[in-house]
């Protein structure tokens, strides 16, 4: 997101495998400038969410209100902390700043071929009625989880078991809004409660009846969702005590 001039936009993080393109309906309900770039993961190293959003702070010009789900939280994270200064606002959605251990042995089984079927990370993703209902975001991240690359899959698994910024949080001083579904089992509402309890003014909203996917379902009310939360920010760099 390089600006000549400065000024304010939206940075969006997406989770993994998905790509971009599961943030474009929900961008076209937002104002200003909005960048979505790739957070696939492919650098090896402790913390590839550092890593990434490293890069990503290379291209940032201006002010931004960011936006991250999933792994594209965590990597939201990271990028606040290192230019708490450009970000006016955060908002993390289905996301954790603590471990997820198990992830380890799935990313290994994803790597041996035996890992979790497309059908059933949907089934994990969205409510059966949703599933049901399909429409394009549903065909959409099917098509994406059919294209996944199986090393960059298993690499961002493998980060997100291991992730903990948890002693690193609390240092957050921008505007935080949190977005929990009810029936995320890996981001569940509990640990981003805990995530909540670490950073100073952090609001929470949980949706009893969302699964992990279930905000992008509907672009407008996202979008109006995150206005909302950026908001919080009032002015350029707002920060609070």
């Amino acid at each position: 997101m390089s600006r000549a001039n400065g000024g304010r936009g939206w940075m969006l993080l997406h989770g993994t495998p998905l790509a971009p393109a599961i943030w474009g309906p929900a961008a076209e309900h937002l104002d200003g400038p909005v960048a979505a770039p790739d957070c696939t993961v492919t650098p090896a190293g402790p913390n590839p969410q550092a890593t990434t959003a490293a890069r990503l702070a290379e291209g940032i010009a201006g002010d931004i209100d960011l936006v991250g789900h999933s792994f594209g939280g965590q990597t939201a994270l990271e990028l606040a902390l290192l230019i708490p200064e450009r970000v006016r606002s955060l908002t993390i959605l289905c996301s954790r700043d603590t471990p997820v251990p198990a992830f380890a042995a799935v990313a290994a089984a994803v790597r041996s071929g035996t890992g979790p079927t497309a059908e059933a990370t949907l089934q994990r993703w969205f409510a059966p009625e949703e599933l049901a209902a399909g429409g394009p975001v549903v065909d959409e991240v099917r098509a994406e989880l059919a294209a996944a690359s199986v090393p960059d899959w298993a690499a961002a698994l493998d980060a997100i078991a291991h992730y903990d910024s948890s002693a690193r949080t609390s240092g957050l001083r921008m505007p935080v809004t949190l977005v929990a579904a009810g029936c995320d089992a890996v981001s569940t509402p509990d640990a981003m409660r805990s995530l909540q309890s670490r950073i100073p003014h952090a609001d929470l909203i949980v949706h009893d009846a969302w699964h992990h996917l279930s905000p992008f379902l509907d672009p407008a009310a996202l979008a109006a969702l995150l206005t909302r939360a950026a908001a919080r920010g009032g002015h350029a760099n707002a920060r609070l005590e």
